[in-house]
């Protein structure tokens, strides 16, 4: 069976160079376990409160685990994107699914303007007042 994806390597626990606060031990831990960082940081922030014991993790967390590698891991490539036809640039055919053969609605011909409406004056009802 092929796959369009090429084999992911396994992922490693490291501090994130990109998403920290600190140190970035939360940030690497949300991309190990695919979480939200915030999410990390938030429920560490509440467990300190509780416990304390967080504080000490990280703590130790920060001197153990490594700094995530300045090189794009090989495990996330993913297959080049094509746009939709009719998005490509220098499209000459206006096959477009959204707007239609005439393209964009800022893309087609103008026509005659209609004549702006013309409202009655206002009446006075009791005249002579």
């Amino acid at each position: 069976m092929n796959a369009p994806y090429a084999p992911r390597t396994p992922k490693k626990l490291e501090r994130s160079r990109s998403n920290k606060m600190l140190g970035g031990v939360c940030g690497g831990f949300a991309d190990y376990v695919n979480m939200d960082p915030t999410l990390v940081r938030v429920l560490t922030v509440i467990l300190t409160l509780f416990t304390g014991v967080p504080v000490l993790v990280y703590l130790v967390a920060l001197f153990i685990v490594p700094e995530e590698s300045s090189t794009t891991p090989t495990g996330y490539a993913y297959p080049p994107v094509q746009a939709p036809k009719g998005y490509q640039a220098g499209a000459t055919d206006r096959d477009d699914a959204v707007w239609g053969t005439e393209g964009a609605p800022w893309e087609q011909p103008t026509t005659a303007q209609p004549a702006a409406r013309q409202t009655p004056e206002p009446q006075d009802p009791k005249p002579g007042f």
